[in-house]
């Protein structure tokens, strides 16, 4: 009987041991929560961008890009408004002009900027990295998708070239 009473002994000591771990655990794994929240609203002394109304930081800026499937298109935004016009691809020679746009800084010489094109019923947003020359467009091609402008996305990635930045 000695035996048995040493083993519910045993299992009472190893019961206690697991909730005190268990405890433990618990304590740790809250400390850490609390720990990430903070450290989630904390901002790096990198981060000074102004996070608010969209600007028109590409005003004067003028530049080609060639997505990957070899169209290009030459941008200029001016005032508020932004002019395209395919330079290479099946659309050559078709663009717009006087779209107003909208811009954010999201980063050192990094943009987003989108548009709406009523007339057409187009809609893009496109990121414009000006430091790896890189440009990524999300586009929503007729929207209403009528049968003579049939609804069409692109998502695609393309490298900037002939950049001009106002001075």
């Amino acid at each position: 009987m000695n035996l048995s009473k040493k083993n519910n002994e045993h299992k009472k000591n190893n019961r206690n041991l697991v909730s005190k771990a268990k405890l433990v655990t618990l304590i740790c794994l809250a400390l850490f929560s609390v720990g990430l929240s903070f450290g989630q609203s904390k901002t790096s002394e990198e981060n000074k961008f102004q996070f608010g109304q969209p600007e028109h930081f590409l005003d004067g800026y003028s530049l080609n890009f060639q997505y990957q499937n070899g169209t290009a298109i030459h941008f200029e935004f001016n005032n508020g408004k932004a002019k395209y016009e395919w330079v290479a691809g099946p659309a050559k020679g078709n663009g717009n002009e006087d779209i107003p746009y909208r811009s954010l800084k999201i980063g050192n010489d990094l943009y987003m900027i989108n548009w709406h094109e009523t007339d057409r019923r187009d809609y893009l947003t496109v990121v414009l990295d000006f430091e790896k020359m890189l440009v990524h467009s999300s586009i929503i091609i007729g929207y209403e998708n009528k049968p003579e402008r049939p609804l069409k996305t692109v998502f695609l990635s393309g490298i900037i070239d002939h950049l001009k930045i106002p001075e």
